[in-house]
């Protein structure tokens, strides 16, 4: 007994070891495709491309897989995928290939359907527990698809086959969006009441029960609280909808802003003007300069008169230019940009060098980045500010696209956009690191900007963006006069 007690102990201990030898392993391969120089990268695809030979799972293949991508070594990549996709054809990663080449490819909404019903028959969600988020994906996309065509009893349907209730607080936004555009508010109302009460359940949990899940799902409460509070305004429903507010603001302080718009529309839906008032004037105060007519109105009937309401007005905007300098304070640095030559739309060259003597705003952006794109109405008024300023230049740099015709993707998004865009392409990789400009710039996420001085140093770097165009355009006037006066490092 005592024998086979001690032979346990040291196979549980041997297991112990491997695992911790093979994060290590893991550890020091991420680092490598992170950090590594071009060398140091090539000799790893290489070496995993031949250990693959050695592969008893298909988790094996997988990690492998995530590490080729991450080298950006698409060769070796695929050839990976095309050896385990054929040693486990109802795996995962035939599955996500599926997924990716297929359903997410098929442009008409049958073909979405026909794509799904026969994912769910090769590779049924059973088949993979704790893996129906991935499905989950694919019935929202496939659900606000239906909601475009019009067809809100599918879109419905679909939705209501998803499985994870923290992803309904956001997987279900899209849909119900759809729906609301179409003009169908009496199918979009249930989808946002069910979004909004989802997330109200996660919100609402004891902070010790809060894990990563439930953190995600509060995100989308905002959202499908304005949506279905805006609903109930439209209809005349302000008491209720007031009802709604308040316990939110009750449960989720943080989502006030968000929650705004709604809200003075709502106060004022029951008279309370001067509480609507306090609500737009904060609005105002963060750049939000749509909102003025009705806070100019307001303005009027609680006082009985304009007299006094511009110098007023000009306050809120004295406020709002100091809270955006002291915000970029927090992003200033001092240091060369790294050297740089790309090609722009046209096929010609642009160079760090070729911009010397400006002020540049390097917007970095691709067309699957959301945030990217909700910022690009306010970057185009912010160059349409400096338009006849020779000293200043924006430069739009499209990095991290994912398909492969992305040159002529861009051209189509700029050209059916309209935007009067400087568009240089980030798909050249430095011969001794292997990284492109965005990662030579240590940039982890998009949107991504750097505020460049006219000697080629960076003074400013943002990360994040915002829809607010009056905001971008203060913001980025802010940066751009500040970047103009001369600073010695």
């Amino acid at each position: 007994m005592k024998f086979k007690l001690m032979i346990g102990l040291l196979l549980a201990s041997g297991t112990v070891l491997a695992q911790q030898v093979d994060r290590a392993k893991m550890e020091r391969y991420y680092q490598i495709a992170n950090g590594g120089n071009a060398e140091r990268k090539d000799s790893l695809a290489n070496a995993l491309f031949a250990e693959s030979k050695k592969y008893n799972s298909e988790d094996e293949y997988r990690t492998a897989i995530n590490i080729l991508r991450t080298l950006e070594k698409e060769d070796k990549q695929l050839a990976l995928e095309k050896i385990a996709t054929k040693k486990y054809p109802k795996g995962k990663i035939t599955r996500e290939a599926f997924v990716t080449n297929v359903f997410y490819k098929a442009e008409e909404t049958t073909a979405k359907e026909k794509a799904y019903l026969e994912l769910i028959k090769k590779w049924p969600v059973a088949n993979f527990p704790g893996d129906e988020l991935t499905y989950d994906y694919v019935l929202g996309s496939l659900a606000t698809s239906f909601a475009k065509d019009g067809n809100a009893k599918k879109a419905t349907y679909y939705l209501g086959e998803m499985k994870e209730r923290f992803w309904r607080g956001n997987g279900y936004l899209p849909t119900g969006q759809a729906l609301l555009a179409a003009g169908d508010t009496a199918a979009a109302a249930p989808i946002f009441r069910t979004a909004m009460d989802d997330a109200y359940y996660y919100i609402s949990l004891p902070e010790e029960q809060k894990d990563n899940k439930a953190r995600f799902a509060s995100m989308g409460y905002a959202s499908s609280m304005s949506a279905y509070v805006n609903i109930l305004v439209g209809q005349g429903k302000y008491r209720e909808a007031l009802e709604y507010i308040d316990k939110a603001l009750v449960a989720a302080p943080e989502q006030a802003d968000g929650l705004a718009k709604v809200h003075a529309k709502t106060l004022l839906g029951v008279n309370r003007k001067l509480e609507a008032y306090n609500i737009l004037s904060r609005l105002y105060a963060k750049g939000q300069f749509e909102t003025e007519p009705e806070l100019k109105k307001l303005y009027g009937d609680l006082n009985g008169t304009l007299a006094g309401y511009e110098q007023y007005n000009a306050t809120l905007k004295e406020e709002l230019v100091k809270n955006i300098r002291e915000h970029i304070k927090g992003n200033e640095v001092f240091k060369k940009a790294p050297d740089f030559e790309l090609l722009n739309l046209k096929g010609d060259k642009v160079s760090l060098a070729s911009l010397k003597g400006k002020v540049v705003v390097l917007d970095f952006w691709a067309t699957w980045c959301q945030p990217c794109v909700r910022s690009f109405p306010g970057m185009k008024a912010a160059q349409e500010l400096y338009a006849h300023d020779k000293d200043v230049q924006f430069v739009f740099v499209n990095t991290w696209e994912r398909d492969k015709n992305y040159k002529e993707n861009v051209a189509k998004f700029i050209d059916k956009n309209q935007y009067p865009f400087e568009v240089i392409f980030d798909d050249q990789k430095d011969p001794e690191t292997g990284k492109v400009l965005a990662g030579k710039l240590g940039i982890n996420g998009i949107p991504s900007k750097f505020i460049l001085d006219k000697d080629g140093n960076i003074r400013y770097m943002l990360t994040g963006s915002t829809p607010n165009v009056d905001y971008i355009k203060l913001e980025m006037r802010e940066l751009i006069e500040s970047a103009k006066k001369e600073k010695k490092g």
